[in-house]
């Protein structure tokens, strides 16, 4: 982008956008089912039940109390039907845990249990109470629904297991804190009596208690079959990983005096602490540390920090002789070596609370050591997502390092192995995730310029979702006589306490870039509103890939490695002659839609040629959501729609083909399209919200929207043509105060 060539993003004001009112509606079909038959099956289903309680080898924490277990429903049914909740609610049963779209953890008392026992003898024998046509059938919760992959493995590897395994029980949620509060010190007695030690109990912030105790491996089985049990996870720990070659550039280095510095934007760096040399420590605005931490002298935080301060281009300002800070940080330590996942969460949560006012944006360059599961959100992604809401900040965060670029011989080797796959809390769905691509040609190297690091990690993240969220650049790995080494490369520099300056790998020094790139965006929107400036790093990415004749399944691929592109705050931030971008933030709820009208210039539709016109479209939401809910987790999405100007005026659907940018239940839809012959005129993005079961029709979700057209050659100024067409109808950005949307 020419610098000299930077125009103000166009507003779309409330006049220029329709809003329509939408009746949900929805019917039941009758199944094709004898309910002679069926209620057999289902009271067979229920006696299993009894059966499985029965053979326990010792009597559960919950069993006096309650009985737990699984309701399935048919393929074509969801538990999100309004009808069969209420059904189950009338039936005694209470919806606990959505596994996924038609599979529920239920609980109920023995008393109910006995009821609903009763109730299908009479569906069975009589054909009352219906609605149990829509049940498929009942299964007990046993341990393979609640051990994690990584915990199954101990036993299945080949090997002998270990002597005692960290781990952490997550209780039933969504029970009476009463009941919670009888189960925990039953479970812990229960650890204690199987030679385990209780490290520790903790509540996540929906109020859900975890136990985190060291085991014997031999005792895991009997601790995983107590019915207080939802989930037993391996304890994650977090901390630096990093290759690093100290090579030093023995460079004096000098502050731009034009930068104000007092005003610039703030990041926090959630990490080991940072210690700049003067003159940089007066880009410190405060220092935090937690009850408990202590301060290791780890140069990791430094590092981070230097990332976020200076982008990826600190290695070039080097070579100019003097450096120019875009952000300043704030130094909060939650690392310390390798912190177990209960510590982390709460030194997390108390951050959060103590420094959300100071600033909104918080860097994470953590990562467990493993990938993640994927069909359950992991303890800490789910944790970071509900901060978000809760204090209405955007957490940056790193996808991960893994270790399988050391025996493998190409990038396809990595890319195919199950291994690299992202790390928690990477599959965060609300948090800005971040790979690494590598800058520049190295000998040694298995990735080439502009290709994913060798060590960084890929999606799909939770649920099949693509992950990573956007790319930075960080340094690469090459393999040498004298094994791996780091090679210098000026968009992998880093700053140590010392003031030394070296190369590093990592997707730690590509999450700080994006945390810089996402403060200087919001810092130059009136009103610093973080879902728009969210939406524009997404949207100004630059793509890496040849976009031209893709495949669909070629555009998921690329999605796991990429997402939307390489980070560029330049782009997010301004317009251009040839490249214009109208802006809004929203709310919608399900019984509205909208209608968001913008320019398309006659000048881009009167030039001849092929692929004359790209116009890009991006939406992101806040949704609500529920680790309870298994893959259903997300409350709900906003779905975009390009249309355009057709014969007679008329309204045509313009989205790409295939469904790739556009997933169901994803936080974001970032798509685009390219077009040869069209009409100029109003355009338009249609809106509409899907909700979950839970979320009243009323309930409104936030959104921010961003559109681009876009002359491919380069040629026209199309951005005086739009403002000269559409006479007024929509105002420059920097002459505006920009409603941010309420959090949820």
């Amino acid at each position: 982008m020419n610098k000299n060539d930077r125009k103000p993003h166009l507003w779309i004001p409330d006049e220029e956008v329709v809003r329509l009112e939408h009746n949900p509606t929805g019917r039941d079909r009758p199944r094709n089912i004898i309910p002679s038959e069926h209620g057999k099956k289902l009271s067979s289903a229920l006696e299993n039940i009894i059966t499985y309680y029965k053979n326990l080898p010792q009597k559960g924490t919950l069993s006096d109390e309650l009985y737990i277990f699984k309701v399935l429903l048919p393929d074509e049914e969801k538990i999100d039907n309004k009808k069969r909740r209420d059904f189950l609610k009338n039936n005694g049963l209470r919806l606990n845990v959505v596994k996924n779209k038609r599979t529920a953890l239920v609980s109920t008392t023995p008393e109910l249990f006995q009821r609903l026992r009763n109730r299908i003898e009479n569906y069975k024998s009589h054909g009352k109470y219906s609605d149990f046509q829509y049940i498929d059938s009942f299964e007990p919760f046993t341990v393979s629904d609640k051990q994690s992959s990584s915990v199954r493995r101990l036993f299945f590897q080949g090997e002998k297991p270990p002597k005692t395994v960290d781990i952490q029980l997550l209780l039933v949620p969504n029970l009476d804190q009463s009941i919670y509060e009888k189960a925990l010190p039953k479970l812990k007695e229960s650890i204690t009596h199987a030679n385990g030690r209780v490290v520790e109990d903790y509540y996540l912030s929906d109020g859900t208690p975890v136990i985190r105790a060291i085991v014997p491996s031999m005792a895991l089985e009997k601790l995983s079959l107590d019915d207080a049990i939802y989930r037993v996870e391996e304890t994650r720990f977090f901390s630096v990983i990093k290759e690093n070659s100290m090579v030093s550039l023995d460079d004096k280095f000098k502050l731009n005096p034009e930068i104000d510095i007092d005003n610039l934007p703030i990041v926090v760096i959630l990490d080991t602490g940072i210690n700049l040399p003067a003159p940089l420590n007066q880009l410190i605005v405060a220092r935090w540390i937690p009850d408990g931490a202590v301060i290791t002298g780890d140069p990791h935080g430094t590092q981070v920090a230097s990332r976020a301060i200076f982008g990826d281009n600190l290695g070039q300002q080097v070579k100019a002789g003097i450096l120019t800070p875009r952000v300043r940080v704030v130094d909060a330590v939650v690392l310390d070596g390798e912190v177990p996942e209960n510590v982390f969460i709460k030194r997390l949560q108390k951050a959060i609370n103590e420094l959300s006012e100071m600033s909104k944006i918080f860097n994470l360059s953590a990562n467990a050591k493993c990938p993640i599961d994927g069909d359950e959100m992991s303890i800490i992604g789910y944790e970071l997502d509900n901060l978000m809401q809760l204090y209405n900040v955007q957490f940056v965060i790193s996808s991960g390092n893994h270790y399988v670029w050391r025996t493998a011989s190409t990038l396809e080797d990595v890319l195919d192995d199950d291994d690299s796959r992202i790390a928690a809390p990477g599959d965060s769905m609300l948090g800005i995730v971040v790979g690494a691509v590598v800058a520049g040609e190295h000998t040694g190297s298995i990735s080439k310029a502009n290709e994913i690091a060798p060590y960084s990690r890929k999606g799909p993240g939770f649920a099949g979702f693509p992950k990573p969220d956007i790319v930075a650049y960080s340094g690469t790995i090459c393999l040498s006589r004298n094994g791996p080494e780091v090679p210098i490369d000026l968009k992998s520099i880093v700053l140590m306490p010392t003031g030394e300056l070296i190369p590093e790998a990592g997707t730690s020094f590509a999450a700080p870039v994006v945390a810089g790139d996402l403060a200087v965006i919001a810092s130059q929107i009136p009103g610093g509103d973080i879902l728009l400036a969210k939406a524009l790093l997404y949207h100004g990415a630059i793509p890496l890939w040849d976009e031209e004749g893709l495949q669909p399944e070629e555009e998921e691929y690329i999605a796991y490695l990429y997402g939307k592109g390489l980070s560029n705050s330049l782009r997010s931030i301004s317009s251009t002659s040839s490249r214009v971008t109208f802006v809004r933030t929203g709310e919608l709820n399900r019984l509205t839609k909208e209608r968001v009208k913008f320019w398309m210039p006659s000048i881009l539709a009167a030039k001849p040629g092929r692929n004359t016109a790209k116009v890009t479209v991006t939406c992101v939401t806040k949704p609500p959501l529920d680790r309870t809910k298994g893959t259903e987790y997300l409350g709900a999405y906003i779905s975009a729609s390009l249309h355009k100007v057709g014969s007679n005026l008329r309204l045509l659907l313009a989205n790409p083909s295939g469904g790739n940018g556009r997933w169901k239940w994803d936080s974001c839809h970032h798509f685009y399209n390219t077009f040869s012959r069209f009409n100029s005129g109003e355009w338009q993005v249609w809106l509409q919200l899907h909700t979950r079961w839970d979320v009243p029709d009323d309930f409104n979700v936030p959104y921010a929207l961003a559109i681009t057209i876009e002359d491919l050659s380069g040629e026209l100024d199309i951005y005086n043509e739009v403002l000269s067409e559409a006479q007024g109808r929509f105002i420059p950005l920097t002459t505006i105060q920009v409603p941010v949307v309420g959090s949820i």
